[in-house]
């Protein structure tokens, strides 16, 4: 990885909520595409995770794989491949 790589990685990683930098560390080493296409969408709305459930941009590729796309009949939030409880 270059050092302006690694500049720009950190200069990203500062500007988003914390509750989200294990998820885009994970989707950095390339170890979770899941965790990338999370990261992609949540950056795309602000870090809003209301904001990809209610994604307008059909056209967007990874619009049929965005998380936070249900909600359980309680009215809970529920990821379609992603839990938020296993960190991702």
């Amino acid at each position: 990885m270059s050092k302006s790589q690694e500049q720009q990685i950190r200069e990203r990683r500062e500007q988003m909520p914390d509750i989200y930098k294990a998820n885009y560390d994970k989707a950095m080493g390339g170890k979770s595409k899941a965790a990338a296409i999370k990261a992609f969408c949540l950056e795309c709305v602000c870090w809003q995770r209301e904001e990809v459930r209610m994604c307008t941009a059909k056209a967007c590729p990874l619009y049929p794989y965005r998380p936070y796309k249900f909600k359980s009949k309680q009215g809970c939030e529920r990821a379609d491949f992603v839990t938020e409880s296993k960190n991702f």
